[in-house]
């Protein structure tokens, strides 16, 4: 029985260990990494005509999709990237279409 009990202690710390999050590093200047439930950074302050590329980092799929429709990147799979160039001032507020009840999948880029 004490077998069994550490057989399974050993499996429950192996899967939990499993599911920590990995540093995986820092996003690129003009980039906007999609991670488990959360945009990475959430906001960015860019000139006019700059190319923001986002990466999913995760296994799920995730969007990166304007509130007013400016940009809608459709499904990006795990390690597939989107790029949109924003050429008129304002500010952009994205969200994940998959996850949009989750606020931490929103962001803003404020073009200037």
């Amino acid at each position: 029985m004490k077998t069994k009990n550490l057989i399974s202690a050993i499996f429950l710390f192996v899967v939990i260990a499993s599911c920590k999050k990995q540093n995986i590093g820092n996003p690129g200047k003009n980039e906007v990494w999609l991670e488990y439930q959360a945009f990475v950074p959430t906001q960015l302050s860019v000139p006019v005509g700059t190319t923001i590329t986002f990466t999913n980092k995760d296994n799920a799929n995730h969007t990166a999709t304007d509130t007013h429709n400016t940009f809608d990147s459709g499904t990006i799979k795990s390690g597939n990237t989107y790029s949109y160039t924003f050429n008129t001032k304002g500010t952009y507020y994205f969200f994940c279409n998959y996850h949009s009840s989750n606020p931490a999948e929103e962001g803003a880029i404020l073009v200037q």
